[in-house]
């Protein structure tokens, strides 16, 4: 096993960037630095694509009843690509948010093949929306103000 202390010693210590490993500095290339930086990325927009299907698939149905072709091309221009939703995940979102109560569906004739199931929201439906609107706007207006205020992003 290699110890810190060996790692510091092989490494040239006027080029590239640290990271830390148990508090000690430890030398790395701008290319794994990149690499760590596109791991943490890909791990946030795992975990954020969780909860946003819920959100996103409730907004554009609450918008107009829709499709799940519909619905996952519609997160993809949201998203400006950066979730692109496995369409088992929206199909299982899609039955969960029904059995649930929160979206009803029908099946309506397509002009293109093969006829195509269409889910609408229901009142109980738009009630979960409000709500979720009501905590998620407050808490990415806030955070979008504050990292604005440290100049990390232009708006």
């Amino acid at each position: 096993m290699v110890t810190v202390d060996q790692l510091q010693k092989s490494t040239n210590v006027d080029s590239g960037f640290y990271k830390q490993v148990r508090g000690t500095p430890i030398k790395s290339s701008h290319g794994e630095k990149k690499s760590i930086i596109k791991k943490q990325v890909e791990q946030l927009i795992f975990d954020l694509k969780r909860g946003f299907i819920q959100f996103v698939t409730l907004y554009l149905i609450a918008e107009k009843p829709r499709y799940p072709y519909e619905i996952k091309e519609d997160i993809l221009k949201i998203t400006r690509g950066a979730f692109n939703i496995d369409r088992n995940n929206l199909y299982k979102k899609l039955r969960l948010l029904e059995k649930d109560g929160f979206l009803t569906s029908q099946m309506e004739p397509s002009f293109r093949g093969a006829d195509r199931k269409y889910y609408a929201i229901t009142p109980f439906g738009r009630t979960l929306f409000k709500e979720l609107c009501g905590t998620l706007i407050p808490v990415m207006s806030s955070l979008h103000g504050r990292v604005r205020k440290i100049k990390i992003i232009d708006t």
